[in-house]
């Protein structure tokens, strides 16, 4: 009798921690939805996980782990370029579209031919990175007097 009494209170404890846990998770995804870098961080922290796994992988069973590890570096700056590219109004659109075109070819690029395309990458995130250096706001020239030397 004093078992099933023990086991009566248990169940209630339990069933109370429960619910408690359930509204703490509930309380805590209702914070990240409604704050989106908190949102961001949050998955990117499980892709940044996932690819170093996937690395780690490669380097034990496959033998191009430093390639992939160089894919997913350049991966993230060509994001970086693309907020860049979008922030600055005075950027073509070709060069817009060909930069999200070539991120877009670089995510779907197989991890067999890394060791040829790479360096295609690399070219063309270097020639992104130099038209993305454009100042919008052209300075005035320096209007001297007349009278000075």
């Amino acid at each position: 009798m004093t078992e099933m009494k023990d086991i009566k209170k248990r169940f209630v404890a339990n069933s109370i921690k429960c619910i408690i846990g359930i509204i703490l998770l509930f309380m805590s995804y209702s914070y990240i939805q409604s704050h989106p870098a908190e949102k961001i961080s949050f998955f990117s922290g499980f892709k940044v996980i996932y690819q170093n796994v996937e690395i780690f992988f490669q380097n034990v069973f496959g033998n191009n782990g430093d390639l992939l590890k160089q894919k997913y570096a350049l991966e993230s700056y060509f994001q970086v370029l693309i907020a860049l590219s979008e922030e600055k109004s005075c950027i073509d659109a070709k060069i817009v579209q060909d930069l999200h075109h070539t991120y877009e070819q670089l995510v779907e690029e197989p991890k067999n031919t890394l060791s040829y395309s790479l360096g295609k990458y690399v070219q063309k995130q270097y020639d992104f990175d130099k038209a993305l250096k454009v100042d919008c706001e052209k300075a005035e020239p320096f209007n001297s007097s007349p009278n000075s030397p």
